[in-house]
C-alpha cells in the first residue's frame, strides 16, 4: 500500500509550509510514514521516531532511543514495511531481526513524553491525542532491561519511557535533558552533569549564594563556595548539575581552567578570575 493521501495530508498543504514540514507530509503521502531523527548530544542518548503510521495505518507510532542514526532509520523502515503488509504491533509484541537475531519489544509510551520528544508527530496531528509505542532492544545476550543478568552498561543508553520498576534516574536525566528549564538541556561543562563537587550546606540549602570556586589542578575537583568560612563539618558533596540548578550563572565558569579559582562579590556580581589565590589552599586541604 505505501502511502496514501489522507484527509489530514490533504488538508494541511493549504496552510503555509516550511520546507521540513512539506518533507514531512510528502514522505507520509509517498512511503506511508516520515522518520525523524534527533541527534544525541551532551552525552545524552539521540532518538528516532515516525510520522504518519497512525494516520495512514491507524497504528501507534513508534520511537527508538540510543541507536545510531542509520541502524535507526533502517530499523523503521523494516516496521513500516511489515505494518503495511499487514503486521499488527500490540504492548508487549515481539518481533525478531529488526535488530541481527535479536528480539525487539515493543511498549506504550506514557503521553507525557510525546510533547518532550516528538514535537513533530505533535504539530503533524495537532496536539499529543495520538499513541505511540517504544521500541525496546535487548543486550547482546537478548536480556531486557528488566531481566536477570541484563548487562547494566547498556543502561544509560536506552531511557524507557513506560511505567517500569527499574532505578529511575536514566529517565529523568532525559527528561531534562530536553527540559529548557533544566540544566542539563544545554550543557556547558566538559565534566559530566553528574560528576560529585564539594560545596557547603549552607550553599545547598540557600542560606548563601556561591561567590568563590575552585578548579583544583591535581585532580580537576571543582569547589563552590560561599562567602563564609568553609569549615570540614560543613561541606557537601552533590553532583555538578545540582549546582548549576542552584545558580545557573555558574556556567559562566565552564571554561575555567584547572589550577584557576572565580570569585565575586556577590550573587549578581561579575566573577573575576586568576591562577588559585593563596588563600585558596586552605579551602582545597579541608575539601
Amino acid at each position: 500500500m505505501a502511502g496514501r493521501t489522507t484527509d489530514r495530508i490533504r488538508i494541511l498543504p493549504q496552510g503555509i509550509l516550511e520546507p521540513d514540514e512539506k518533507k514531512l507530509v510528502d514522505d507520509i503521502e509517498t512511503y506511508g510514514c516520515h522518520i525523524v531523527q534527533v541527534r544525541e548530544e551532551n552525552g545524552f542518548p539521540g532518538w528516532s521516531y515516525s510520522v504518519g503510521f497512525t494516520d495512514v495505518l491507524g497504528m501507534p507510532e513508534l520511537i527508538v532511543i540510543g541507536l545510531k542514526n542509520n541502524v535507526a532509520h533502517s530499523l523503521l523502515n523494516e516496521c513500516n514495511r511489515r505494518l503495511q503488509n499487514g503486521l499488527r504491533l500490540e504492548e508487549q509484541s515481539r518481533q525478531r531481526e529488526l535488530l541481527s537475531n535479536v528480539e525487539c519489544e515493543f511498549r506504550r509510551v506514557e503521553k507525557r513524553w510525546l510533547i518532550q520528544t516528538m514535537g513533530y508527530a505533535v504539530w503533524f496531528y495537532g496536539g499529543d491525542g495520538f499513541q505511540v509505542l517504544q521500541c525496546v532492544y535487548p543486550d547482546l545476550g537478548n536480556r531486557f532491561p528488566w531481566d536477570d543478568g541484563f548487562d547494566t552498561n547498556w543502561r544509560d543508553r536506552q531511557p524507557l519511557l513506560f511505567p517500569h520498576s527499574l532505578a529511575s534516574r536514566v529517565e529523568e536525566d532525559f527528561w531534562a535533558a530536553n527540559d529548557s528549564n533544566s540544566s542539563l538541556h544545554d550543557w556547558k561543562f566538559k565534566d559530566p552533569p553528574h560528576t560529585g563537587v564539594f560545596t557547603t550546606k549552607r550553599v545547598m540549602s540557600g542560606e548563601d549564594g556561591i561567590t568563590r570556586v575552585f578548579h583544583n589542578v591535581e585532580d580537576g575537583a571543582w569547589q563552590f563556595h560561599g562567602p563564609h568560612e568553609s569549615k570540614p563539618e560543613d561541606l557537601a558533596y552533590v553532583c555538578l548539575h545540582h549546582i548549576i540548578d542552584k545558580d545557573p550563572t555558574i556556567n559562566e565558569l565552564s571554561n575555567l581552567p584547572p589550577g584557576w579559582c572565580a570569585w565575586r562579590e556577590e550573587v549578581m556580581a561579575p566573577w573575576a578570575r586568576d591562577l588559585s589565590a593563596a588563600d585558596a589552599d586552605g579551602d582545597q586541604s579541608e575539601a
